[in-house]
């Protein structure tokens, strides 16, 4: 299965609350996740940006807020690869 990419560097794929919520990612649902509007898909996407790895401030504020809150670690990781990516 590929990988379904969040903005935010989220491997949608193995996330827990995909199956739980019936979740099919921010890009799927342009921002309007399960537990409400993600700031990070909305700031990515005014920037037109395909997700933060491509942004100059990785990792801003918003982003370290969400991994220092426990969700996904991995993406700073997953988007200092994803940034290398056309896409």
């Amino acid at each position: 299965m590929p990988i379904i990419k969040g903005k935010c560097g989220t491997d949608c794929t193995a996330c827990q609350f995909r199956e739980k919520f019936a979740c099919k990612g921010c890009l799927a649902q342009e921002g309007k996740i399960f537990w409400g509007e993600c700031v990070i898909y909305q700031c990515a996407t005014v920037k037109g940006l395909p997700h933060c790895g491509k942004c100059p401030e990785l990792p801003c504020k918003e982003l370290t807020a969400f991994i220092e809150n426990g969700h996904n670690p991995d993406r700073v990781a997953n988007l200092l690869l994803w940034k290398t990516e056309d896409t």
